[in-house]
């Protein structure tokens, strides 16, 4: 992350040189919108990574959480600082029905949505706090910069009832080996669905596009309470008409 806020300072002397000048620059990236998707692979690949993580040995998961939540708060700080003034936030979605997870960890019942209960838990503990600290943040500049996008929630729809978003397959990769799918990455070797569109997820990790475009439509139209404080088309519309 300090190499990419690094970058951004980059961009910006190279844009104003392009645009004619720092005040030019400034503007355009006052009326940009920044995206960052975050906690995921801090969960996935380091705290609850398989077979061993250093890192659950040196705190629980709430602390590692903790930490997390206050180091990203330097950053989006630091966005501000560089002249953001529209900043969605993606938090980490159900990462223990990824089939990655189902593959390494399985389920915790025999019911078709009950996902690893830890990293679950983790996960939805990451939204809250993220939700939490970008209202912070908004509160002490006086204005909505932040927008919180709960991906756990927007995700749950998707997992807990895919018939009504017409998916087929929630919990097996249309691409990958192994149980679920779950193993390895998307190769020539690997198994293939016939129709990705069914599909929630793509490989052991990502989501499908059209699985995708799904928790786009929610960023874009969703309620307060699984984007917060505003989704993503009124915020712009409030930027537009300031």
């Amino acid at each position: 992350m300090p190499e990419q806020i690094a970058s951004l300072e980059r961009y910006q002397t190279q844009l104003a040189a392009v645009v004619g000048g720092e005040e030019q620059a400034w503007e355009m990236v006052n009326g940009a919108l920044f995206f960052i998707s975050l906690g995921t692979w801090d969960l996935v690949g380091n705290y609850f990574s398989a077979p061993f993580s250093a890192r659950a040995g040196q705190s629980t998961v709430s602390e590692f959480i903790d930490y997390l939540i206050s180091e990203y708060a330097k950053i989006l700080r630091r966005l501000v600082e560089l002249g953001a003034r529209r900043v969605l936030v993606l938090g980490p979605g159900q990462l223990g029905c990824l089939p990655v997870e189902l593959a390494i960890r399985g389920r915790s019942s025999n019911r078709a949505t009950d996902c690893g209960s830890e990293i679950q838990t983790a996960s939805l503990l990451f939204n809250s706090q993220l939700t939490q600290i970008t209202q912070q943040l908004n509160r002490e500049l006086g204005s909505d910069v932040y927008v919180a996008a709960n991906r756990y929630m927007i995700a749950y729809s998707f997992i807990n009832n895919p018939d009504a978003y017409g998916f087929t397959e929630a919990s097996v990769a249309c691409c990958g080996q192994g149980p679920y799918n779950g193993v390895g990455q998307c190769t020539p070797a690997s198994n293939l669905c016939s129709n990705r569109d069914e599909y929630v997820y793509w490989d052991p990790y990502h989501p499908t596009e059209r699985s995708a475009e799904a928790i786009l439509e929610v960023i874009l139209t969703g309620p307060p309470d699984v984007i917060s404080p505003m989704n993503l088309n009124t915020m712009m519309e409030a930027n537009t008409e300031t």
